[in-house]
């Protein structure tokens, strides 16, 4: 199981408490919100670098939504004055399906713009900004674009459905070289740590100053806060059970090894360097298989 890098919360030196932004709870009370639409829009420009006017956010996110929300998908879908349909997500954890989830996601979110009957020139773009917190891509590039294309002549066949991968592990070699980049102070934002990162995102652009003042704001209500600290238990207690589920598919593979050993008459010492299962352990396992 991957280990998750985001905080808690922010590392304060005054011991305050500050959200982190990398949190998906955190990530759509604040983009999610239409309160805070100027900041939206200037974080899309930022990361898909396509000129925005005006969005609708879809579902805006509200904090008495989220008491029944066990889900872990906390997703953002907004419409661009262009028309143009954007979801938008953070991912903490490493998804094993990733990819094929991705195309899922943005596929129903391009086919549920028109029912049966309605043409198909109704249909507009749709965009998916699919933001993760672990590397996915075997490649130095942190924020790829896919398209649906020819392999041989990279020919486009559609300007219809696009897909954005940023992965934020890769941001400290990526700064280095794009160190212009619009979208930078925004990743250097989600991914701080410590509130000395924060401000210094912040001074590196004005619209992130402002989303830097709103998560404060967010950090001091109370209810914001419990609604946090309740997605913080909720991340850990699906971690603990992935992290059992391992350990006991771990142990079943050890005792079926050890077990297939004995069948072919292989001496306890030798099983438990391959296994490295207890004496006591391979004893009972052996037990077992001479009883049958």
């Amino acid at each position: 199981m991957t280990k998750r890098n985001f905080p808690p919360k922010i590392a304060t030196p005054d011991g305050s408490f500050i959200m982190s932004p990398k949190n998906d709870f955190a990530f759509r009370l604040l983009f999610g919100d239409e309160k805070n639409k100027e900041i939206t829009i200037a974080f899309l420009r930022a990361m898909l670098q396509i000129p925005i006017e005006d969005i609708k956010i879809k579902d805006p996110f509200l904090l008495k939504q989220k008491a029944g929300d066990k889900t872990g998908i906390l997703d953002i879908r907004i419409v661009l004055d262009s028309g143009v349909q954007v979801d938008v997500e953070i991912q903490l954890r490493d998804h094993p399906a990733i990819r094929r989830r991705i195309l899922y996601y943005n596929s129903k979110l391009y086919t549920s713009q028109i029912s049966a009957g309605d043409g198909y020139h109704l249909l507009n773009k749709t965009i998916s900004l699919v933001i993760l917190d672990y590397n996915l891509l075997d490649i130095e590039y942190m924020h790829t674009i896919f398209r649906p294309s020819d392999l041989r002549y990279g020919i486009e066949l559609a300007d219809a459905q696009e897909v954005h991968i940023v992965e934020l592990p890769k941001l400290k070699y990526y700064r280095q070289q794009h160190k212009d980049d619009p979208e930078i102070p925004w990743l250097m934002f989600l991914n701080a740590a410590t509130k000395e990162e924060l401000i210094m995102a912040a001074e590196a652009e004005p619209k992130v100053a402002k989303a830097y003042d709103r998560l404060r704001d967010m950090s001091e209500d109370e209810e914001s806060r419990r609604a946090y600290e309740e997605r913080i238990t909720e991340i850990i207690e699906v971690d603990l059970r992935m992290q059992a589920a391992e350990e006991r598919g771990e142990e079943n593979k050890g005792n079926r090894d050890a077990k297939n050993m004995i069948l072919l008459g292989m001496d306890d010492e030798i099983i438990m360097k391959v296994t490295e299962l207890p004496a006591e352990k391979i004893a009972q396992l052996r037990s077992e298989v001479e009883s049958k």
